[in-house]
């Protein structure tokens, strides 16, 4: 899991409707945490058995765990894709920015953490529109000048990519790796998750990489999409044809098809069977 300009099942959420009116307003993430409202961020940090949430995230996780109790396994599996993915990127790739979106609170073994492991001269920024994760994300993670986290939503990526911080940080003339683990499926179809993506890769130099992951459209988790939109946090599952239809125009990097779901991580998470979880590493190509 990771950070932030959006929502997550299990990494960054939405905040509610009147939290993103305030933060569009003021431009100012500060005082904006709601506690009366759930936040799908904070749930995800609930479902990895964090302690950054409230008693209203905690109950509707626990609702959504009884409707589907393949959640605590889809979240664990994500979180070893976004390990899995960045190692990759970075050993094999020779990607050194990373900048990721929809990031989430802080846990162990973030993004910075495993990239410098490989380089310690990587660049990471994390983007998210959760006040709380921004704060955490502030405090926890922005501890160099080789990282750096600032509020953005992921529905306005050109505000994203010329955003002073990042810009400051991130050098567009070279690749870039942009993570969105688990924040898609936040985004609506009315709000066009493949227009999104779009605008992120104009801003991109060739040679960028795009990492996925996203919820697969099932009986249990369409169930829990109806949870969820009864207490205002957004989730779309989609079918396996539309998530790789988010993936069309890139270069995909093996072994991560789109159409193949993220069960191969069964055998390090002691998890078995698959898991409606759909992940791809996509490259721009010159």
């Amino acid at each position: 899991m990771t950070s932030g300009t959006v929502l997550s099942m299990g990494r960054s959420a939405a905040p509610s409707r009147a939290v993103r009116r305030s933060l569009r307003a003021t431009g100012n993430p500060a005082g904006g945490i709601d506690s009366t409202t759930p936040s799908a961020a904070r749930m995800y940090d609930h479902y990895l058995g964090g302690k950054d949430n409230y008693a209203v995230d905690r109950a509707l996780a626990e609702r959504a765990l009884r409707r589907a109790p393949i959640i605590s396994r889809l979240v664990r599996v994500n979180r070893a894709f976004l390990g899995d993915s960045v190692r990759l990127l970075a050993q094999q790739a020779g990607i050194r920015q990373f900048l990721d979106i929809g990031c989430g609170l802080p846990t162990h073994d973030n993004v910075d953490d495993i990239v410098r492991r490989v380089d310690p001269a990587c660049r990471v920024a994390y983007v998210d529109n959760d006040p709380m994760v921004f704060s955490h994300a502030r405090a926890l993670l922005a501890v160099s000048g080789d990282t750096k986290a600032f509020a953005a939503d992921l529905r306005e990526p050109g505000e994203i990519l010329g955003h002073p911080e990042l810009t400051q940080l991130i050098d567009f003339s070279e690749p870039v790796a942009v993570l969105l683990l688990s924040v898609l499926h936040f985004i609506s179809d009315a709000e066009n998750p493949r227009r999104i993506i779009d605008d992120l890769l104009s801003g991109l130099p060739p040679g960028s990489h795009v990492v996925i992951s996203h919820a697969e459209r099932t009986p249990d988790l369409e169930a829990v999409s109806a949870l969820y939109q009864e207490a205002d946090v957004p989730f779309t599952p989609r079918s396996r044809q539309e998530i790789a239809g988010l993936s069309h125009g890139l270069e995909l990097f093996p072994p991560y098809p789109v159409n193949l779901p993220l069960s191969r991580f069964g055998h390090q998470l002691r998890i078995r069977g698959t898991v409606p979880l759909i992940g791809c590493i996509g490259r721009k190509p010159a």
